[in-house]
C-alpha cells in the first residue's frame, strides 16, 4: 500500500479511497474465496474523468516441486533504462517484461535476466536477482534500473539480522555467471533457487546460503 502510495504521488493520481478501506476489501475478497495461498492484485487506474481501484484474487500456481527443480535463467538483448522513472514504479507498463519472458519460455526457461544501457545487472521480468560468491550474497544497486521488490527488502533484513556477508553494487553478466548460488525473489515466488543460468547447471545440493535464507524466511 506504502508503494501504491509512492506510485500515485509521482504519476500524480489522486488517491480517493483510504488505505483502510482497501485493506478492508482485500480481507473480504479474500475470505469469501477461501484462499489459503494465494495472490492479491491491487490495480489503481485512471479511467477518463473517475480512478478505478480494482482488487483481484487468484490461487498461487507455485508447488514444492517447482522450487526442488529451480528456476532456468538466461539473458535478455532488451536493456533496462535507468534514468526513466517508470522503471521504479509498480506499474501495468509491462509489454517489454512481457516480450522478454515470452522469448525466454519459447527457450526452455523460466525467467530472463536484465541489464542496463551501461551492461550491469539489474532485474528479472518479474524478479528481483541475488548471487552468492565466495561466502558474499550480492544484489544489484536500485540505481541500476529495478524494481525495489518488497520480498527483496525482507531478505536484505533478514541478511543484516544473520550478520551474513553482503554488498549491494553493480555488477556485470560474466560476475552473475560465475556465481556459487543464484536466486530470485518477488512476492509470489518468495525465494526461488536457480538451477540453471544460460548453459550452466547450478547444484541446488550445495545452495547453503540460500536454503538458510528460506528458512529464515518462513518464520516470519
Amino acid at each position: 500500500l506504502e508503494r501504491l502510495k509512492d506510485g500515485c504521488y509521482t504519476l500524480k493520481l489522486s488517491l480517493d479511497y483510504d488505505t483502510l478501506f482497501i485493506q478492508d476489501h482485500c480481507n473480504k475478497l479474500i475470505a469469501a474465496n477461501n484462499l489459503k495461498s494465494g495472490v492479491l492484485r491491487i490495480l489503481y487506474a485512471k479511467n477518463k474523468n473517475r480512478n478505478d481501484l480494482i482488487i483481484s484474487v487468484r490461487e498461487n500456481k507455485y508447488k514444492d516441486e517447482d522450487y526442488k527443480k529451480g528456476f532456468k535463467l538466461c539473458f535478455t538483448d532488451i536493456k533496462r533504462n535507468p534514468y526513466t522513472p517508470l522503471t521504479y514504479i509498480k506499474s501495468n507498463n509491462y509489454v517489454e517484461n512481457l516480450i522478454a519472458r515470452q522469448g525466454a519460455t519459447e527457450r526452455g526457461y523460466d525467467e530472463v535476466v536484465f541489464l542496463n544501457i551501461y551492461e550491469k545487472i539489474c532485474e528479472g521480468s518479474m524478479t528481483n536477482i541475488f548471487f552468492v560468491k565466495d561466502g558474499t550474497i550480492h544484489t544489484p544497486s536500485i540505481d541500476c534500473g529495478l524494481l525495489p521488490g518488497i520480498i527483496r527488502n525482507k531478505v536484505i533484513d533478514i541478511i543484516d539480522k544473520l550478520n551474513l556477508k553482503f554488498q549491494i553494487g553493480e555488477y556485470t553478466k560474466e560476475e552473475l555467471l560465475e556465481a556459487d548460488e543464484i536466486f530470485l525473489t518477488n512476492s509470489l515466488l518468495e525465494i526461488m533457487p536457480v538451477s540453471q543460468i544460460e548453459d550452466k547447471k547450478l547444484d541446488l545440493e550445495k545452495n547453503f546460503i540460500t536454503k538458510m535464507l528460506k528458512d529464515q524466511y518462513s518464520f516470519l
